[in-house]
């Protein structure tokens, strides 16, 4: 039988972006066309009753280059996470530290 670390590496995490404004859309675009099979976007519904037109991102890594130049290229983005294909989807912010319940 698996051990629940086994298990827990086995959940795929599905990254989406949300582009806030045109050259945010633009550049995820363009660099999605060149890495990955797909760049359209679609709707996603995240839990608040609205549809979000997202990007679903090929890995980590394209997450991670959108933050890195977020304040060199102005990038206005929300980025959401789900774990599993049938989690639920959630907001993620890079580097933000939960709050304690202290």
């Amino acid at each position: 039988m698996a051990s629940l670390e086994e298990v827990k590496k086995k959940v795929q995490t599905y990254w989406y972006a949300e582009p806030l404004n045109p050259a945010t859309n633009e550049s995820i675009a363009r660099e999605l066309a060149k890495s990955a099979d797909v760049s359209e976007a679609i709707n996603l519904d995240v839990g608040d009753g609205a549809q979000h037109s997202v990007y679903q991102l090929p890995s980590y890594q394209l997450v991670s280059m959108l933050y890195a130049g977020k304040r060199q290229f102005s990038f206005k983005f929300k980025i959401y996470r789900r774990q599993g294909k049938y989690g639920k989807v959630a907001e993620w912010k890079f580097g933000e530290k939960k709050k304690s319940g202290i």
